[in-house]
């Protein structure tokens, strides 16, 4: 069965070659298309002879650190633009911030029923030892499901190394490996072996229902990392002086946080200014409990919503994605339910 799949370019590290300073910067997809013979020359390699593709560059590309919330934007218009000519996409996207944009766009795509697959390189296309290309044909397989006979995964998704991961459930591990994301909270949606599996017991069903866009992400907010003798003031002023609208809060291991009394001060002042207190763990496996320990305590408070086993990536982007596109009285409810897998509901 032939699928249609539109590539969306977008820069990183896939397409860098160097320039005569011998400096890294971004090619064209006429430039990388040559590095990828099986798919410039269907009438010489069959490998995907049953796939139709739309190629397009978002213009201007943009290099993986200067990934905003209007890129993101710009990269969903594309995709619902081509939404109902094409059975999958691919975001070719540098790898330093794809667990923000695989995170950020599955919060955008509401009722999402086809494949959007992100995926990079850890060497550029014109490297000898790139991984670029098993990449990309890894993402293509998993995109075009229908020429493979594969099971639809239709959701945001990482396809690196051979791993097929959810997008909000990704981190970046290494900046070197080629297996560069894991999930370290949930189980790989494919695996790309000799034999593609794909775990259909974890992939989200799709829906029948129109797809929705929510592209809005607040700036009103910031991530704290607690380290040991953490003192809140600096944040306290933030609060009292209505900077922000939220707050990430990566807490020691299941919630906890040093003992000072400035903790009721701070949490008092979210209270009255309603900026809301995301609590996350900085522990890569498991889950905050807030209360399980004297130390988290002090956060069993109505302004603090409980992140369970969000990634940090993942925990930033729903939280600006929320206060963006939501009022002030629905957002603590929302930012608390698991609405596109992206935390356990429970252990």
């Amino acid at each position: 069965m032939r699928s249609n799949v539109f590539i969306l370019y977008t820069g990183g590290t896939f397409g860098m070659k160097s320039n005569a300073n011998q400096e890294l910067e971004p090619s064209s997809w006429e430039e990388i298309i040559d590095y990828l013979p099986a798919i410039k020359n269907q009438t010489f390699f069959h490998y995907f002879s049953e796939v139709n593709f739309t190629f397009q560059t978002l213009e201007p590309v943009v290099d993986s650190a200067d990934i905003t919330p209007e890129a993101w934007e710009r990269i969903a218009k594309k995709i619902e633009e081509n939404y109902e000519q094409h059975d999958g996409f691919i975001v070719i996207h540098g790898t330093d911030t794809l667990a923000y944009t695989s995170s950020a766009l599955s919060f955008i795509f509401e009722n999402l029923n086809k494949p959007v697959v992100l995926t990079g390189a850890q060497l550029p296309i014109f490297h000898p030892r790139t991984d670029g290309i098993v990449n990309l044909s890894n993402a293509i397989y998993i995109a075009g499901y229908k020429s493979f006979n594969l099971a639809c995964i239709p959701e945001v998704c990482i396809c690196f190394n051979d791993d097929v991961l959810r997008g909000n459930r990704a981190v970046k591990t290494s900046t070197n490996d080629f297996e560069g994301f894991s999930s370290p909270n949930y189980d790989n949606l494919a695996n790309l072996e000799q034999h593609i599996s794909v775990n259909k017991h974890l992939v989200h069903k799709g829906t029948n229902k129109a797809l929705v866009l929510r592209t809005k992400f607040s700036n009103r907010v910031v991530n704290v990392t607690l380290f040991p003798g953490y003192s809140t003031l600096p944040l306290l002023d933030l609060v009292k002086n209505n900077k922000l609208d939220g707050i990430v809060l990566k807490t020691f291991g299941a919630g906890n946080i040093p003992n000072s009394p400035h903790w009721d001060e701070l949490l008092e002042a979210c209270e009255q200014s309603k900026t809301i207190l995301f609590a996350t763990t900085q522990c890569p496996n498991g889950q905050i409990e807030l209360g399980q320990y004297a130390a988290s305590s002090a956060l069993l408070s109505p302004i603090v919503v409980d992140g369970k086993d969000i990634t940090s990536e993942s925990a930033l982007t729903k939280l600006m994605w929320v206060i963006g596109n939501f009022g002030v009285e629905e957002r603590s409810h929302i930012l608390g339910q698991n609405i596109r897998g992206e935390m356990s509901v429970s252990k």
